[in-house]
């Protein structure tokens, strides 16, 4: 397993309010999440930066386990990121309606737990093929659900970046949880939607499947500043 993530500040934003966390702990298992964070000045590198050392020290705390249930303990720490935020931004005014999206994995051996929540989002790579994971929680995909809108109406649409589930936006989260079976040769793609509104799904794949897997985030960075990225934008990657 090799794993490697980046972000960046992106051409127009005064601070970045992502944050990713990445690694692979002593007993053999491995993890990647991304988690952007939105409101306030401050609020939304707040509200990320909470989630992601919540589900860290999560994992962490199991460093040499032989077993133990991750997605339990991934579950447990959003849910409590998510009271700890939400909490954050009622005794706080400036920190009022924060919140933050997540999009993860968790590895054990050929067992990939993906966990969703906003428009951020987890790909797989395999025999050269994209598949994206996850489904957006947004507006624009309600939309598109609804066929109220083509593909192409949703690429420009003026509520693009209006999500309806957050971290931290309420008294309780809504993660979406699915299990999926990898291999050797996946690539395994988490990213914010800084990254994969500015990167077409033809260059997401010529980068995953071309380049040394430490260069793969920066170059996906790189492609989306060229594309006049005005987002913050994170990746993070996997290769099994």
């Amino acid at each position: 397993m090799k794993i490697s993530g980046a972000t960046n500040i992106g051409n127009r934003r005064s601070e970045n309010q992502d944050k990713y966390i990445a690694g692979r702990l002593l007993n053999g298992i491995s993890f990647g999440f991304v988690c952007d964070g939105m409101g306030g000045v401050n609020g939304g590198e707040v509200a990320s930066g909470v989630l992601a050392k919540y589900i860290e020290d999560a994992l962490f705390v199991h460093n040499e386990s032989a077993v133990f249930n991750h997605e339990k303990a991934v579950m447990s720490a959003i849910e409590d990121a998510n009271s700890a935020i939400y909490n954050m931004g009622n005794k706080k005014p400036e920190y009022h309606g924060m919140g933050t999206t997540v999009a993860g994995v968790v590895i054990e051996k050929n067992q990939c737990t993906v966990y969703h929540a906003g428009d951020s989002r987890v790909y797989i790579v395999r025999d050269g093929m994209l598949a994206l994971i996850t489904k957006d929680h947004s507006v624009v995909q309600e939309l598109l659900d609804k066929k109220q809108i083509t593909a192409e109406q949703a690429l420009h649409h003026p509520q693009k970046n209006l999500i309806t589930r957050a971290v931290g936006v309420g008294a309780d989260i809504d993660v979406d949880v699915a299990e999926l079976e990898v291999m050797q040769g996946d690539i395994i793609l988490c990213a914010t939607d800084g990254l994969t509104n500015y990167v077409s799904p033809a260059d997401i794949v010529q980068v995953l499947t071309t380049d040394n897997v430490f260069a793969m985030p920066d170059k996906l960075i790189r492609k989306a500043l060229e594309n006049n990225a005005t987002d913050n934008i994170t990746a993070v990657v996997l290769a099994i």
